[in-house]
């Protein structure tokens, strides 16, 4: 038998993904929309009821805080408050042990991924509608016709102001009221 098969430098090569963390902002957004503010990231809490953003990610770190809850850790802490599971479990969900297996899927996730979901396609919409807006933009200069150049340029401030606005997670719970009025300038039907 060889001796170096049995060592423990032999052994944490075997299963190279046990030491390695997923990136916690990959795995945090996942279950909120997180914007960046300083060298911090900020969004709504997954671990309660939340209408202003709450909960801090620091990339360079790799931590993670919610300041009601006066709870943090890393990305394995953040999978066993959300998901309400033990670290083993945690480890598993991160693909980090022995079985991986997906998140649990509780009614409050679903909500949170597909909010998530709206938003990123939402904000997609409000860029194409940008790009449309600069094409005619640039063909009224053309003409020229201020009257059309200044209303669409009036038009491209309220789309750019809006699709901004997405990235604020403590405007999200407006934005859902009004997702029927967001979609009608987005010219999506696609719904919550």
């Amino acid at each position: 038998m060889d001796a170096s098969a049995s060592s423990p430098k032999s052994s944490k090569q075997s299963s190279p993904r046990c030491s390695e963390r997923p990136d916690i902002l990959e795995i945090v957004s996942r279950y909120t929309s997180l914007r960046k503010v300083g060298r911090e990231f900020i969004g709504l809490s997954p671990c309660h009821n939340d209408r202003s953003p709450s909960l801090r990610v620091n990339a360079d770190k790799q931590v993670w805080y919610c300041d009601p809850c006066s709870i943090g850790g890393d990305v394995v802490r953040f999978i066993q408050v959300v998901e309400k599971v033990s670290f083993k479990e945690a480890l598993s969900i991160l693909g980090m042990g022995d079985s991986p297996r997906a998140p649990k899927c509780t009614p409050e996730r679903r909500a949170a991924e597909k909010v998530v979901r709206w938003v990123n396609h939402q904000r997609a919409r409000f860029n194409t509608r940008l790009r449309e807006l600069d094409e005619q933009i640039e063909i009224a200069d053309e003409i020229p016709d201020t009257e059309l150049a200044e209303s669409l340029w009036r038009e491209r401030r309220i789309v750019a102001d809006l699709r901004d606005d997405l990235s604020h997670t403590e405007y999200l719970p407006d934005f859902i009221e009004l997702k029927d009025l967001i979609e009608m300038i987005t010219g999506d039907g696609e719904g919550l």
